[in-house]
């Protein structure tokens, strides 16, 4: 028997990988705080509410020997993403059409459970039902992931939510209701510009990076008929009331009281015998209206006390980029934040990170490498680096991962990158790299040679694509691209320079984004 249709049926949820969500920042960060998950190469893995399951997909792509199950309500999604699987030839990966409330034990265990963006829209029965699966699936050492829209940040997005289903209430088609929210949004933010009082200034910038986003994310995000943000305390309530117990934040410099200024730390470190009273506590500060919590079964040992011996058995990599050196201070910078030292030894060191990024470092090798190019070495090197990579980790500035890399950062003479996107390239100009992250390419070559990296074309296999699709018209450049006035008036063999340039830029650029494989 068929399911219902659903409303993500009549208007698909777009959903994305994310590496937040993916089994091995789960393992990562239940390793910091002294866990010993399963291996997230063998691992068994559930995504509940998986959509089209492309968050699953590349778990399964970039680990083939996990086995991966992924359950939605969507008849429509999930054949989107069976038609994707085909396309891809996984073996280690299912998705199932199918009511939560019916899921049981004839699953399986599971060492890593996912629930990214269902348990603040779905009913209480539904909630509890996630969080029962948490319990009843879960493997003795295993993760769960559970993300909600939370208090206090959503009390004020409640208020932009009814505005909006009042203003749509009497529209049935999805995609009208759709139109008018995006009008009511233009509506109040033209209405508050003149305001300078704390709520236009607030309506003004919710609603002004609300009209933006797709029209699945704002119909499903405020016109569901269910969204029920909630308390993180009152979360943590409801997991442990099915034995389970708080491990951690997704992003673990969003739990540390040490990220907010000295006074607040000051009265935050009066909560730091109760984690998720000092947490609410940071909530109510940040005004949070996300969360994304792991949890493990209650009883399990915890060792919360982050110090500088935690590195040993982690793999160490930095986006940073240095910003100043004035003779003494050394700084560096990522969106995360900035992070400056002027001891000789650390700028070593996180020149090492900055300059082979995306590569990672054992911390062993780490320390290594740092000493070798620093040109001497003391027994204090290795607490030296370790107590400033503490500082970073505790900031977000630093990743730390379990599993070592599995991209390679040097162009081969036949490049090759995964199926997945090579397959995600022939559709759209969003990929997904051997980092779990999603994102936009940018440069009209990478794109466009993308599908053709499949270890058998050459470096010359993919010029003479290139010359191709330049006499096709499928290809172009700017006047910029070809040093010249008049890219038109190029000599055959000045089109070639230009094509073997923007060839090569364009395969340093794609190893540089993590996308090669050896």
């Amino acid at each position: 028997m068929s399911l219902p249709q659903t409303s993500y049926d009549e208007l698909p949820y777009t959903s994305t990988p994310m590496a937040y969500a993916q089994p091995e920042r789960l393992a990562t960060l239940a390793k910091v705080f002294g866990m010993q998950t399963p291996a997230v190469a063998s691992a068994r893995v559930l995504e509940l509410g998986c959509a089209d399951g492309i968050n699953l997909i590349t778990t399964a792509q970039h680990f083939p020997k996990t086995e991966c199950v992924g359950v939605d309500l969507s008849a429509q999604q999930i054949n989107a993403g069976q038609a994707m699987i085909e396309s891809l030839g996984l073996k280690n990966i299912t998705l199932k059409q199918a009511n939560l409330l019916e899921l049981d034990a004839s699953l399986g265990k599971f060492d890593y459970i996912i629930a990214h963006g269902i348990y603040s829209w779905v009913p209480a029965v539904v909630q509890e039902k996630i969080l029962s699966l948490c319990k009843d699936l879960l493997s003795p050492t295993g993760v769960a992931y559970v993300s909600y829209n939370t208090k206090p940040g959503w009390n004020m997005r409640g208020a932009i939510r009814d505005m909006m289903l009042y203003h749509t209430g009497k529209i049935q088609d999805p995609k009208a209701r759709v139109s008018q929210l995006r009008a009511l949004l233009r509506f109040l933010a033209d209405s508050s510009n003149s305001g300078q009082d704390s709520y236009s200034l607030f309506l003004k910038e919710e609603c002004n990076t609300f009209i933006e986003l797709p029209e699945a994310y704002l119909f499903h995000e405020f016109l569901e008929e269910e969204n029920q943000p909630l308390y993180f305390h009152e979360f943590i309530q409801h997991a442990r009331a099915h034995e389970l117990e708080y491990l951690s934040d997704a992003f673990l410099h969003s739990m540390l009281s040490v990220n907010f200024p000295p006074e607040v730390q000051k009265t935050l470190q009066l909560f730091q015998n109760d984690l998720i009273q000092q947490e609410q506590y940071m909530d109510f500060l940040r005004n949070r209206h996300f969360r994304h919590t792991l949890l493990c079964h209650k009883g399990t040992v915890l060792n919360r006390a982050l110090n500088a011996n935690i590195f040993n058995g982690f793999y160490i990599s930095a986006n940073l980029e240095q910003v100043s050196d004035n003779g003494n201070v050394l700084q560096f910078k990522n969106q995360r934040g900035t992070v400056s030292t002027e001891r000789p030894l650390l700028k070593v060191m996180l020149k090492l990170l900055s300059t082979h990024w995306p590569q990672m470092f054992a911390f062993s090798d780490l320390v290594e490498q740092t000493r070798k190019s620093y040109g001497k070495s003391s027994p204090e090197d290795e607490t030296e680096i370790a107590e400033m990579l503490l500082m970073c980790y505790s900031r977000g500035i630093i990743e730390l991962h379990t599993e070592a890399q599995q991209f390679i950062t040097k162009v081969s003479e036949r490049p090759s990158t995964t199926a997945l996107v090579r397959l995600l390239a022939t559709k759209g100009n969003h990929v997904v790299n051997l980092r779990c992250e999603y994102f936009k390419i940018e440069n009209t070559v990478c794109l466009q040679v993308l599908p053709y990296l499949d270890g058998k074309h050459t470096h010359a296999d993919l010029l003479a694509l290139l010359k191709q699709w330049l006499k096709e018209g499928k290809l172009g450049f700017s006047s910029q691209q070809a040093n010249m006035d008049k890219p038109m008036s190029l000599t055959e063999e000045q089109a070639t320079q230009v094509l073997q340039q923007s060839l090569d830029e364009a395969l340093q650029l794609i190893a540089a984004a993590a996308l090669l494989v050896a």
